[in-house]
């Protein structure tokens, strides 16, 4: 068995197919790219993933199975065939089939929908990069592998600061945060103000060091709005995340 993006991992992926050493992959692609912490799994029975936080998608591959249903960037995925996405293990290699009907709910405007993808088989043009950022470039259908050093949620990349690097920021003294380093147009973290460059210090009161632990902060749930302390432009001030 093999582990991969942790919960330090950051995915960017279309939702159809890992390349895995001694797994199964799936045959089909839904053409969803997004952004979210997430625990994948790999080994004999096929590919695995756990969402860690609600995916939030980057973009839709024109001409996708994900595309004809109406699914389109700035979406917050929700569901899969009524399961709640954060937390549950699901089968990439049994979802994606090629035929197989998946009803995904999705958040868009702060509306809730449902929509039924038909699952395509996945496209010749099908290949695997790594990310080195939020945005790679696309050739077809890409199911990038994890960045070890950048986590997702909301729509912001975050990673890890140090002291040297807090005071280089002129963050106030003593205090510990995250840095944002992108932020994705038409994504909760954008609505609320979030900028690259800025330094979460809290969530919800809670004193922030880590991106996993900000990343699980700030899942959004439908309905809920989170608010953060943030150091940016030489002041500190409140943002509040709301689900779109």
């Amino acid at each position: 068995m093999r582990y991969a993006a942790s919960m330090r991992g950051v995915v960017v992926g279309l939702l159809l197919a890992a390349s895995a050493v001694g797994a199964q992959e799936p045959e089909g692609y839904l053409g969803i790219a997004f952004t979210c912490p997430l625990k994948r799994i790999e080994d004999a029975s096929g590919v695995r993933v756990i969402h860690l936080a609600y995916p939030a998608v980057e973009s839709v591959e024109p001409g996708s199975p994900a595309s004809l249903a109406g699914i389109s960037a700035g979406d917050t995925i929700l569901a899969y065939d009524s399961v709640d996405v954060v937390n549950h293990e699901l089968s990439l290699t049994r979802m994606l089939r090629p035929g197989r009907r998946v009803r995904i709910r999705v958040r868009r405007n702060g509306s809730i929908r449902e929509v039924q993808v038909r699952v395509a088989a996945r496209p010749t043009t099908y290949i695997e990069e790594p990310v080195g950022t939020l945005h790679p470039r696309f050739m077809g259908p890409i199911l990038a592998l994890p960045s070890p050093d950048q986590i997702g949620a909301a729509g912001a990349a975050l990673i890890r600061t140090n002291d040297d690097l807090l005071a280089a920021l002129g963050a106030p003294k003593g205090s510990t945060g995250v840095l944002v380093v992108h932020v994705t147009q038409g994504t909760p973290a954008e609505a609320s103000g979030l900028r690259a460059g800025d330094v979460v210090l809290s969530a919800e009161g809670h004193n922030v060091n880590d991106p996993e632990s900000l990343a699980q902060l700030i899942a959004l749930p439908p309905g809920d709005a989170v608010t953060l302390r943030v150091y940016g432009n030489h002041r500190v001030r409140t943002v509040t995340l709301r689900p779109l």
